[in-house]
């Protein structure tokens, strides 16, 4: 019995054991924290990834479209029965263009509904690489004698814009 007692002393009194323990414990918080950081820093990651992956896209798009208004600064035409002026613009890029989220601003003025007509002189839905469209700008009455201006802009903010006279 006495071996026994002083055995249990012993166990009970050990140091060394209380330090293990010890040193479990901080252990097991330590990978638990350190878990939680991985996981909030593996989403922050992921979230900046794909962010980057879309931005490189628009990027990507951006490079490969491009406009050119080729009407003539000089010769601006103007239908005098239907009120209205026609502009000739190129797609000069690689990429198609949807004409239906090309915008048109007139001196500042977004032309939009009735007042603006476009048509593809090429290819019909979709405004191909090298292709031409036709944009008839209705203003009522003939613009004032002066200088004017004309900006196409693509849906990714590529845009052309054109100086004239009237």
């Amino acid at each position: 019995m006495q071996d026994e007692t002083s055995a249990l002393h012993l166990f009970l009194n050990d140091e060394n054991g209380d330090t293990a323990v010890t040193h479990m414990i901080f252990f097991i918080a330590a990978v638990i924290i350190a878990v939680g950081v991985v996981g909030a820093l593996s989403t922050n990651v992921q979230s900046i990834m794909g962010a980057t992956s879309e931005n490189s896209e628009v990027v990507s798009d951006q490079l490969k479209t491009d406009i050119t208004i080729i009407s003539d600064p000089e010769v601006i035409p103007y239908n005098t029965t239907s009120d209205y002026y026609t502009f000739y613009a190129k797609n000069t890029g690689k990429s198609d263009i949807a004409p239906e989220y090309v915008d048109v601003i007139l001196d500042g003025e977004y032309i939009q509904g009735k007042n603006l007509n476009m048509s593809l002189q090429d290819s019909p839905g979709v405004w191909k690489p090298s292709g031409v469209i036709i944009i008839n700008v209705t203003t009522g009455d003939p613009l004032d004698p002066g200088d004017h201006r004309l900006k196409i802009t693509t849906d990714n903010g590529i845009s052309d814009t054109i100086d004239f006279k009237t």
